[in-house]
């Protein structure tokens, strides 16, 4: 018998592996979107509508597990910068700063994944 605090609308936790591909997303869509290699280079407000609609579509997606999909997001960011840094490590002296700095940005996509997993309960309110 489920327990009802713990009932989730997807029983396999998707929330991170969808987290991971939608932070590693912005980063590797960056350059063809932007010209910039990394997001937050890059000017007007692609970095953090980024962030906050890929919050918003995770949360959608899998509203039972909005907080994977922020975990995931800062995850999928902080792999390709450290990709980017194993690749060409003249580039990364101040890695631990991007980290950093991911950190504090990702928060834009726990706030919009927040928002899709509340969405997703109003538009949909029967688990499935």
């Amino acid at each position: 018998m489920p327990t009802p605090g713990l009932d989730r609308w997807t029983p396999i936790s998707s929330g991170l592996p969808i987290g991971v591909a939608l932070g590693a997303a912005i980063w590797l869509l960056s350059v063809s979107v932007t010209g910039q290699a990394e997001p937050w280079d890059a000017r007007g407000t692609y970095y953090p509508a980024a962030l906050l609609a890929a919050g918003l579509i995770g949360g959608l997606l899998v509203a039972g597990h909005w907080l994977e999909v922020a975990v995931g997001i800062f995850t999928g960011q902080a792999v390709v910068l450290l990709a980017r840094v194993l690749a060409d490590p003249a580039t990364g002296d101040p890695w631990p700063l991007g980290i950093a700095l991911l950190g504090l940005y990702s928060l834009l996509g726990l706030a919009g994944a927040a928002a899709g997993s509340r969405l997703r309960r109003k538009l949909d309110p029967k688990p499935r």
